[in-house]
């Protein structure tokens, strides 16, 4: 009986042992918990994979929790000149005002930004983010991007509509001064000043996909440089070559000539440019400076127009419909060859040369198991064309990461 009691405890010890060593090692040697060990087994030796240790090498702890701050801004504005002679203009020309060739352009200046605090965690370089908007200007952006040591892609949309404006259209006010002139039998000067334009009269969207390769990777880290998620024990610097595609939307309503223009810009851009990391003590801080400077190797410019509710430009007093389009008839031969030459920079410029740039500036101090990390990037989109039409767009985002390693 007693040797049964020992044989029985035996047993059934034996069987909570079992059962506890199986509860212990259950997740991570089976099913998700497996995958993942797996997943994070080969991402530590790609971390390590062909890169010189005397240069580069991994973070003691690379899993971190991170609050980060940032902030994104959008700039967006156009010139163009207005090719109209005395003779497009069914006023008497004498009466034209004595500033007149100087004020033939339209210029807009558009421009805002978002703020957000983000909540992180970067497991040995991807990071999952929860965005905590602060100000948003944005009606729609999304992205998505891999940001690697040897090679990276980004892809972005942005739609914006609540934008703050400046008009500058000095070529209107000068016309109805022209008017006045007639009215008043002199040939008075222009005084014209920008306005505000109102939320909601323009409108922008933006998509572009930019990839770039860096040749020596095996001394020089991006990741390093950039997110502080590597070390650069010394300091190393690198070519890079990228590529972008870029084409924007830019829409106005009741702005120039029309109810409605849209101006689309497609480009395509690819170019060399050079990086550097600063390594200082080793690595506990690192300072990173990259630009690239890309030829518009394709730069193409499309003004479509609408006017849903008739005759834009015309008064019109008879309220007899046979009258009435006669009347709209007479005032479009009349102003037909003003509303030819309006857009004659923008419709029948030929694209010039231009460069487009990319840079990217970054400081990463790290400190027993934290992080303090600064990041900005900046790109730059133009258009030019042989008739001075110009279209510039910017955007700058900057970001300041607080981060605990583990």
């Amino acid at each position: 009986m007693k040797i049964r009691r020992i044989v029985f405890l035996t047993l059934a010890f034996s069987c909570i042992l079992s059962v506890s060593a199986q509860e212990k090692r259950s997740f991570w040697d089976h099913g998700l918990g497996k995958l993942l060990k797996s997943a994070d087994d080969m991402i530590n030796r790609m971390q390590d994979a062909g890169v010189d240790t005397n240069y580069i090498c991994k973070q003691k702890y690379d899993r971190m929790v991170y609050l980060g701050y940032y902030g994104y801004f959008q700039q967006h504005d156009m010139f163009f000149p207005v090719n109209i002679v005395n003779s497009d203009v069914p006023w008497d020309p004498k009466f034209m005002p004595s500033n007149m060739n100087e004020k033939k352009y339209m210029k807009t200046d558009m421009h805002t930004y978002q703020t957000e605090v983000e909540l992180g965690i970067d497991w040995r370089g991807i990071s999952i983010e929860l965005p905590l908007p602060i100000r948003n200007r944005y009606s729609m952006s999304f992205g998505l991007a891999k940001n690697g040591s040897v090679w990276g892609a980004r892809i972005r949309y942005k739609s914006l509509k609540n934008m703050d404006g400046v008009l500058d259209d000095a070529f209107n006010q000068a016309g109805l001064q022209w008017k006045r002139n007639v009215e008043t039998q002199t040939n008075a000067p222009a005084i014209t000043e920008e306005s505000t334009i109102p939320a909601g009269q323009m409108d922008l969207k933006i998509f572009y996909v930019e990839g770039y390769y860096v040749f020596n990777n095996k001394r020089f880290s991006l990741a390093a440089g950039a997110y502080g998620d590597m070390v650069q024990k010394r300091s190393a610097g690198s070519l890079f070559v990228m590529g972008n595609y870029y084409q924007s939307r830019f829409g106005a309503n009741n702005l120039f000539n029309h109810e409605r223009d849209i101006f689309r810009n497609w480009k395509i851009s690819f170019g060399p440019g050079y990086g550097y990391n600063w390594s200082i003590n080793k690595g506990k801080v690192c300072i990173h400076l990259s630009v690239i400077p890309m030829i518009s190797i394709w730069n193409s410019l499309v003004h479509k127009y609408s006017d849903p509710n008739g005759a834009y430009a015309y008064a019109i007093t008879s309220k007899d419909p046979a009258m009435a389009a006669a009347q709209v008839e007479a005032e479009r031969k009349l102003w037909s060859q003003y509303d030819a030459h309006y857009y004659d920079a923008v419709d029948n410029g030929k694209s010039r040369f231009v460069f487009n740039y990319f840079g990217r500036f970054a400081v990463s101090y790290s400190f027993d198991r934290f992080l303090l990390n600064f990041l900005m990037n900046y790109r730059q989109y133009l258009y030019r064309n042989n008739a001075d039409m110009e279209i510039n767009n910017r955007e700058a985002d900057a970001q300041i990461n607080f981060g605990y390693r583990f």
